[in-house]
């Protein structure tokens, strides 16, 4: 008995383990995460809910429901980054939501109102190309039918399981299938590119009723095309200008039809639009929206006499045709300044529904309204005829109308490209400080004056501010749902200034998306401030990524002088450069610059910040275009650049040719500045290609110049500040071997001084293969990999040393270098997969540095850099022990209170912005990507600030007793020594 009972306490013991957290009212004190959906692609209205939640796809492989009420996310799921996770197709019909995705690999039924798979079905298909689906059934949703590569399979929505399956006439050259449902029929319509389309008839149980193949050698995959009715094939040819009719029964040839002939003007925006299918119709409609360019519909009618304009919308931004019962409507939105009008038609008399007619509130920084999807119903007050409203805008925003309830989602910040923390204003007692000490002209009297009146302010604020506090917080009732821009109004009276606090802690986040859109965000709540969109800024395509060049050229520092951000890009209309520099706090254009941004009217390749400032505290902005002319924005600070001009390089990545060129600026006797060429690097683009180009952070601060090892001495830090990390990837040749057959992967790393073009160092990986997620800090350089020879994720660290003696002690010179470094590696295995990784930065550098890592798993990691230190001994000695040196490990262990965003899953993150608080302890850290995450990180704790729960009275009680006893003392001693005296 005695034997039993130990073994179960045995048992138990071996139950405890330590856990790790945090204290719920922790939770949320100092971050904040916001989640979203991106771009939608498809829009559906969850029946099973009463149309209270909005079903999304959209382009970021995400499906998510959207509840109506307050557009929170209900469920979300995302899918891969690559091509098994695009969704091809997303169908929905009652209680029937069905994806197919990864070009018709996958096919999954999904329960609408949970989020949760019903079932999941896997076809013979190739992921580059295009699925396509249609449901098949009368009043409700039985087969769906989906079209691949290899042919047509029919699945039960029920359990997903194949009923039949078909092979299709010419799918080896058919790229996408177009399809419909009518009757008990299916047809569909194969694009061949720059050949011809294959029209095929399906029957029941997958019987081929008949094909035929039509040439048309202008069409492509691309081209915007639909089958309207049951007995045309309608496509938009943008190389002429015109319509093209195609009859499926007996047409041999594409009939044109020119949009002058219709009294319609093309536009780069012209497209066809499909409509969705009455399932309880009993003639499909045969009616064809097409959108003529941003604010013009038109409804269009096929027939055997041509094409016909039924309803001409010359200023109708978006156009759905919705069914309600038997009833069918043609619902527009039309724009007109601020406000926007929902306008209903009969289609059968095309009469205006009044019933239906609403307004809303619409700026304009959302732009056009793009897609609308709109859901009919009868109201049970009065019988009465009603509808909701969500659409989309040109800022990637879905908005929702219904009544009174009025929300939008900026969506746009799934697809953040820049990031910059700017630090707030001055409050209006610190300004007043700034200004007496600002002019030169006052004399000690009148700075005297300005002295008293400026902490008469300070004590008025303080004794406001105490009765605000005594008389409590105002508190506003909250409503079920709300208007979003009244709401924000609301929160904004709620809140604090924008103004700097203690300890520079709150800052506006500066975000610019792929949109065009760029935002301000409190750093602290995460809230909007202001937004602006472009509507012709468009990114950069580098490095097959998407880039945006935002710059902060004047901070706050300056007052009465207004801070300015800059950001270039590249025009959507002309590809030229782009620029638009405005205030951060505002987010107002500054003077002499149009509103909507500027045209450069060149190519931009490269651009940068100059080191020194003009005189009104701005750092001018370097832009090298295509015909290698330098050019300075603002023009005012030409003249400061002119002066360094003799140690002004500039370097350019050509990935195209496989080149790396350097460039020095020159002034010509014609007062234009020119690039000319002083070096280049080939990198033999045969076998590899560049995939990245880091350089260190211009506003990283380097507290010490060495390291202190165990026997004293010091080993300098090697600190070139032109040095840039160069990460290229090819294949090499295939290799049979006992352990690996094909070709293998490898990808190199060259360390390149910017100036001079000097490979200060190189390093490959055979067997190894990207994505590269790189980090180059002061002296160091470190990476994550796949090693295909283990299979796992490592990491590497590189650090550079001059050695124990240093050349120069005060400035470095790219033209007089140090000898070459001393170059120290190690590898680690990292147990996760990363998505990318970016370093703490403080104020003065003195911190000790962490690494941020996000997890494709959806964690956000700070380790310390002191894990990848390339010296960490197999076994320690006395002076590495001395130096506090960590004995080394394979394996870098992942400890779950390095989690900064404990059980907050941030998902698809592309990058990591750090940024430095006014404490040297604390390093602000914002992760974006699907999600945005914001937090606080203390690399060496919080070693300037006292701690929370520090015990002011126990302390403060303790000094007034030693006061009273080192007084009391006083007297007691000076008595006692007079008594002495008097003896």
């Amino acid at each position: 008995m005695a034997a039993a009972c130990a073994k179960k306490l045995c048992q138990l013991l071996l139950l405890i383990a330590p856990a790790f957290g945090l204290y719920e009212d922790q939770a949320g004190k100092f971050d904040w995460k916001q989640s979203y959906v991106g771009k939608p692609v498809y829009m559906f209205w969850d029946q099973s809910s009463s149309g209270k939640k909005l079903l999304v796809s959209t382009e970021k492989n995400v499906l998510a429901s959207i509840h109506a009420n307050n557009g929170s996310i209900v469920w979300r799921r995302v899918f891969e980054d690559d091509e098994r996770g695009q969704m091809d197709t997303v169908l929905h019909q009652g209680n029937s939501l069905v994806t197919v995705s990864g070009g018709g690999k996958m096919v999954r039924g999904w329960h609408a109102s949970t989020g949760s798979l019903s079932w999941e079905s896997v076809l013979k298909a190739e992921p580059n190309m295009r699925a396509s689906g249609v449901f098949t059934g009368r009043s409700k949703a039985e087969n769906v039918v989906v079209a691949t590569a290899h042919g047509l399979y029919a699945l039960r929505v029920s359990d997903g399981v194949k009923d039949w399956e078909l092979d299709l006439p010419n799918s080896e050259t058919v790229d996408y299938w177009h399809m419909a449902s009518r009757d008990h029929d299916i047809i569909l319509v194969g694009v061949t590119p720059k050949a011809k389309v294959t029209i095929v008839t399906v029957g029941q149980g997958g019987k081929l009723k008949s094909h035929r193949a039509v040439p048309s050698l202008w069409i492509t995959v691309e081209t915007s095309c639909t089958i309207s009715g049951e007995e045309y094939f309608v496509c938009y040819r943008p190389e002429t200008h015109s319509l093209q009719t195609l009859p499926l029964t007996v047409g041999q040839a594409f009939t044109p039809q020119s949009l002058q002939d219709l009294s319609l003007q093309a536009s780069i925006f012209t497209q066809v639009q499909s409509s969705p299918v009455n399932p309880s119709a009993d003639d499909p409609r045969s009616e064809v929206i097409l959108r003529v360019s941003k604010d013009h519909m038109a409804v269009l009618t096929v027939s055997k006499t041509g094409v016909k304009v039924v309803k001409d919308l010359p200023k109708t931004s978006s156009a759905q045709i919705t069914y309600h019962g038997d009833r069918d409507c043609l619902l527009t939105l039309d724009r007109s300044g601020l406000e926007l009008s929902l306008t209903a038609y009969d289609m059968k008399s095309w009469g205006e529904i009044a019933d239906l007619a609403q307004t809303m509130a619409f700026t304009n920084t959302h732009g056009h309204p793009d897609m609308l999807h709109g859901l009919l119903f009868t109201r049970k007050k009065d019988g009465r005829m009603s509808c909701k409203v969500a659409f989309t805008s040109e800022d990637y925003t879905i908005h929702f109308r219904s009544g009174k309830t009025t929300w939008r989602r900026e969506e746009s910040l799934a697809y953040i490209l820049s990031v910059e923390m700017v630090d707030l204003p001055l409050s209006e007692n610190q300004a007043k400080f700034e200004d007496e000490f600002g002019s030169i002209e006052d004399d000690i009297a009148a700075m005297f004056v300005k002295r008293l009146l400026a902490q008469l302010s300070q004590i008025q604020s303080f004794a406001e501010g105490l009765i605000n506090k005594l008389q409590g917080h105002r508190h506003h009732s909250s409503m079920v749902a709300h208007d979003n821009e009244d709401l924000e109004e609301e929160e904004d009276d709620l809140e604090e200034d924008l103004t700097r606090d203690e300890f520079n802690l709150k800052k506006i986040i500066i975000a610019v998306t792929a949109s065009g859109k760029i935002f301000g965000l409190r750093s602290h709540t995460g809230k909007l401030v202001w937004q602006q969109f472009l509507p012709e800024l468009s990114p950069f395509d580098r490095y097959s990524k998407q880039r945006l060049v935002l710059y902060t050229q004047r901070t706050t520092a300056h007052f009465p002088l207004l801070p300015q951000c800059v950001v270039v890009g590249k025009s959507r209309k002309t590809g030229n450069g782009f620029l638009y520099a405005f205030d951060p706090v505002s987010g107002s254009p500054v003077e002499g610059l149009p509103t909507h941004g500027l045209d450069l009217g060149y190519d931009v390749i490269q651009a940068a910040l100059l080191s020194e400032m003009s005189e009104d505290f701005v750092r001018g902005l370097v832009l090298l275009g295509s015909d290698y002319r330098v050019r300075f924005y603002p023009k005012s600070v030409k003249s400061v650049a002119e002066k360094r001009l003799s140690s002004m390089f500039i370097y350019v990545s050509e990935i195209d040719t496989g080149y790396m060129n350097g460039y020095r600026v020159l002034a010509r006797s014609n007062g234009e500045v020119e690039a000319d060429p002083v070096w280049n690097i080939d990198l033999q683009k045969k076998q590899q290609r560049i995939v990245d180009v880091i350089s260190k952070r211009v506003n990283e601060h380097v507290h010490s110049q060495g390291r202190v090892l165990g026997d004293r001495s010091v080993l300098y830090k090697y600190l070139n500040p032109n040095l840039v990390a160069v990460v290229t990837e090819g294949e090499e040749p295939a290799v049979t071997s006992a352990t690996h057959k094909g070709p293998s992967s490898f990808f190199n790393i060259y360390l390149i001084d910017g100036v001079t073009g000097h490979i200060v160092f190189h390093v490959n990986h055979k067997r190894a293969k990207g994505p590269v997620n790189i980090v180059h800090s002061e002296n160091w350089v470190v990476y994550s990999y796949f090693n295909e020879r283990h299979r796992r994720p490592e990491m590497s660290v590189m650090e550079m040393f001059e050695g124990k003696e240093q050349s120069n002690s005060t400035a470095f010179s790219s033209f007089n270098p140090p000898p070459q470094p001393l170059v120290l590696r190690q590898s680690y295995i990292f147990p996760l997969s990363i998505s990318t990784m970016a370093t703490t930065v403080t104020e003065k550098g003195i911190t000790s540095k962490n690494l941020v890592i996000a997890l494709k798993n959806g964690g956000l990691l700070s380790i310390p850099k002191a894990l990848l230190d390339p010296r960490r001994p197999i076994i320690p000695s006395q002076e590495t022990m001395e130096e506090g040196t960590i004995p080394y490990i394979p394996e870098i262990q992942v400890f779950t209170e390095a989690t900064l965003n404990y059980n907050q899953s941030v998902v698809k993150i592309r990058g990591i912005h750090t940024t430095p608080a006014g404490l040297e302890s604390t390093s602000l850290v914002l992760a974006y990507g699907l999600d945005l995450f914001y937090t606080r990180v203390n690399p060496s704790k919080m070693f300037d600030v006292l701690k929370e729960d520090f015990d002011y009275l126990f302390i403060g009680t303790v000094l007034l007793i030693m006061i009273a006893v080192s007084v009391i003392s006083q007297k007691l001693a000076s008595r006692k020594a007079l008594n002495r005296a008097w003896k």
